[in-house]
């Protein structure tokens, strides 16, 4: 194929061009001795290593260069990491996707493709991460399947985010930022040895944002960020063969987080009803399903429309405004709160060259909305989805000491996993016009919960066949037993047309079993003292779960069974090479790879009894192939260059979805007749979320101006093609490709007791309009999560 032709071109091209000399310089500055890049490390194979020295895809983003970005939020993460993509609707609402793998957010009953780790603990949802993101060390992106080494099973990869641990020496900063919108962020971070053996780190933040999506019912702004958090951490080293790392956080936010704009509307048949008689015993008007006027648009006797132009039949005000404009038209209120707690303890015995390493955490979270879900200003449905996640996980593991000939890394993992879901609503009068399924006036409820108990056994480990060849072998046994249940309760007062999709039902315990063994095979070897090539063979599997949504279950009509589950499996083969050029003033690595998933889970919709439900189901497989590049150089003492980009095929091989909305469905004059009706073939779509390009670029100039000054200056750019939001690839769904300049200055002094840093920063410089997903709001009306907006401020630090 064309892009596997082009990958191992780049690849040969990359190890057969590296010079044969180490004291070779950069043409345009030999007069001058220029500084090498900064060596990176990762803990890929849970050990400290060199970023060039693990045979293995790793994308590695320091602390400082989000610092240096305004990088503060899990969802800006994608613009420096183009393999990585951030579905963000709101915390519940939220899902990252590795090499376009992982794109399934929104429900309790399952863990993502790709997992999330922080300070060495599994995050059972991604909406776990959704806060900012402070005093981080760095953040490294694993690609391909995990699980050889790390707690849990992901099938797409895995984003390991560090922060910053204690030190045995005084260091006290506060820093303030001001910008558009009324944007204010504060800072804080004291880290204080308490004696030889103990050192105290405490950092802390409060963000706020006006917000950026207008509500034109009464002018005010939506989207508005307020969150505060704060960690503190005890490092306790009485020996140089004992640490103990302990970590305790809060955070919380309460904002309008997660208001969605209008995307696109696309055509509608909605519910028609016929009067059918008196019910002999309790005397009330019986109606049932009119299917004669589901006819195409256009057609006489149709009743093809779609939401606004319905919604504004009914005395609604809204206007199809250009989504590019951020506006909506709410009545109602918009708020999300969400709070989290979490302990950890992480120690480590030294013994011989070995080192024994226990993690202990514990993690609970909240959501709790209440919304406009109607999207209009008529009083039709308000409320939302409580969810409660409580997690425990231990991982005790043993590392070799480094050996010429084998070492390896061994462990067992234990995960508790505990969440809930509770669903409430109330409607008003204008409901059922509007939604023509949802009762007026009406109070209606349900509730979910999924239980997890995961067991693994793992290791790997390497054979050093010479001093240039490398083989590595890992493998995985898991278990998982899950249990959950729904229950969808009764609507009151009981209306006298009722879907039986929102009728009472309750699925009583379910319970799951999986059994699944992971693998790794890795032969890697050193082409010249600073060229590694490697080729790597993966398997993962991932457990199943349980579709736990309490109102509107597709069970009520569909039966238990489609609640249920099957595992994700995946297998991946990728080459690459990692070299460094030039007296490792230059870094260049390259990789090319195929995943193929079985029955991938992901969220998508069905039409039940002419209501659209959203399912959580197996929606088919998928193979996902392309190159990765990465380039890293110091061009000059003052000046530093990166880019990094992605392409990735990520396709479904076969499934079935939704029609899309553009379609018209049935013969007409039918129950499955209508625009986006009944199933189609995904067979060659695109798998939604995943772009095909991306790509990152940065500039990083120093320089200075006087003794213990230094002038900074940084420039980001990224950009990505268009992806769908849905998986059955509906035009209404497309997403358009956009790029991202972010740009900052500033003066520091760089050394002494009392160190200042001053800095002007503009994110989104050229306000670029950009949505970070989208979602089938029901009735064919797409909604999508704005992307922030041009933002110019300023920050002070001062370090002491």
């Amino acid at each position: 194929m064309k892009y596997s032709t082009m990958g191992v071109s780049m690849l040969a091209l990359i190890a057969t061009s590296g010079p044969s000399h180490a004291h070779d310089e950069l043409p345009l500055h030999s007069t001058e001795r220029i500084q090498k890049l900064e060596t990176t490390s990762v803990t890929a194979r849970r050990r400290l290593e060199k970023e060039q020295d693990v045979p293995a895809t790793v994308s590695v983003v320091k602390g400082n260069q989000l610092e240096a970005g305004r990088i503060y939020q899990l969802q800006d993460l994608p613009q420096l990491m183009p393999s990585l993509t951030a579905q963000f609707l709101h915390p519940r609402q939220s899902s990252i996707a590795i090499r376009g793998i992982g794109n399934n957010p929104a429900n309790e009953g399952l863990e993502g493709s790709a997992g999330i780790y922080l300070d060495n603990v599994f995050l059972g949802r991604p909406g776990l991460a959704v806060f900012d993101l402070l005093d981080i060390e760095q953040a490294e992106l694993l690609r391909g399947p995990q699980g050889t080494l790390f707690g849990k099973n992901t099938t797409a990869g895995v984003l390991n985010i560090t922060t910053r641990k204690p030190v045995f020496k005084p260091e006290y900063s506060a820093e303030a930022s001001y910008g558009s919108r009324d944007f204010e962020q504060y800072k804080v971070m004291l880290n204080q040895p308490i004696n030889e053996m103990a050192a105290l780190r405490i950092a802390a933040y409060k963000t706020h944002d006006d917000g950026w999506v207008k509500n034109t019912y009464d002018g005010k702004n939506l989207n508005e960020i307020n969150r505060t958090g704060a960690r503190g951490q005890l490092l306790l080293q009485p020996s140089e063969s004992f640490d103990l790392r302990l970590i305790a956080e809060h955070n919380e936010e309460d904002s309008s987080t997660g208001t969605l704009v209008p995307y696109r509307y696309g055509p509608w048949t909605p519910n028609a009803f016929m009067f059918l008689g008196i019910h002999p015993v309790t005397g009330q008007p019986v109606f049932g399903p009119d299917y004669s006027s589901n006819l195409p648009a256009g057609t006489p006797g149709s009743n093809a429309t779609d939401a606004i132009t319905h919604a504004n039949g009914l005395g609604a005000s809204n206007r199809a405004y250009d989504p590019k404009d951020y506006k909506v038209t709410l009545d109602g209120r918009q708020r999300t709160r969400t709070s989290q707690d979490a302990l950890s303890a992480e120690a480590n015995w030294h013994f011989n060259g070995y080192t024994l390493t226990s993690i202990t955490a514990w993690r609970q979270w909240q959501f709790k909305p209440d919304n406009d879900l109607d999207r209009t200003d008529l009083f039709a449905v308000n409320g939302g989805v409580d969810a409660r996640h409580k997690q425990y996980s231990q991982e005790i593991r043993l590392a070799s000491p480094l050996s010429d000939v084998f070492d390896y890394v061994a462990g067992v993992y234990y995960y508790y996993q505990d969440v809930s879901n509770h669903e409430q609503y109330m409607t008003g009068p204008d409901a059922f016009a509007l939604t023509t399924i949802y009762p007026d006036n009406s109070a209606f409820s349900g509730s979910g919960y999924a239980k997890t108990h995961s067991y693994a056994l793992f290791g790997q480990g390497t054979w050093h066949l010479s001093e240039k060849l490398d083989l590595t072998a890992g493998l995985r046994a898991t278990m998982e037993k899950k249990e959950a249940r729904v229950v969808q309760d009764q609507i009151t007062p009981l209306p006298p047309i009722l879907s039986p999709l929102l009728d009472h039902y309750d699925t009583g315990v379910q319970r799951q079993k999986d059994e699944s063994l992971s693998s790794l095979l890795t032969a890697s070897y050193w082409l010249n003292d600073r060229a590694l090539g490697y080729a790597t063979y993966s398997s993962s599997e991932k457990s199943g779960g349980f579709n736990t949504n309490g109102v509107a279950s597709p069970g009520a009509v569909l039966g238990t069974e489609a609640l249920n589950i099957d595992p994700e499996k995946a297998n991946n083969l990728e080459f690459g090479i990692k070299s460094s050029w030039l007296d490792q003033r230059l870094v260049a690595n390259a990789s090319v790879f195929l995943t193929r998933v079985k029955d991938y889970q992901a969220i998508t919709g069905t039409s039940i009894n002419g209501t659209y439900a959203g399912l959580l189901t197996n929606v088919g497989d998928l193979s996902s192939k392309g190159m990765e590049l990465d380039l890293r150089a110091r061009v000059s003492q003052h000046l530093s260059l990166s880019l990094s980009g992605a392409y990735t095929d990520a396709s479904f091989d076969r499934g079935t979805a939704p029609t899309p909305a553009e379609e018209f469905n049935g013969p007409g004059g039918t129950s499955d007749s209508g625009y986006g009706k009944g199933t189609r073939s995904i067979a060659g779509n695109r798998v939604n979320g995943a772009s095909r390009w991306a790509f990152s670029s940065g500039a990083h100039l120093r320089w200075n101006p006087a003794d213990n000054l230094e002038h900074y200056a940084n420039a980001q750019y990224s950009w990505r093609s268009e992806s769908y939001g849905d998986v059955n690839n509906s035009e209404y769904s497309k997403i358009a490709g956009y790029g991202i300049l972010n740009i900052s200055t500033g003066l520091r002094v760089t050394s002494g007791k009392h160190r200042w840093d001053f800095s002007l920063w503009a994110k989104n410089v050229l306000d670029k309009r950009y949505f970070l997903g989208l979602t089938n709001a029901g009735s064919n009306l797409y909604v999508g999560s704005a992307g922030q907006p041009r933002t110019i401020g300023a920050s002070l630090r001062y370090d002491f």
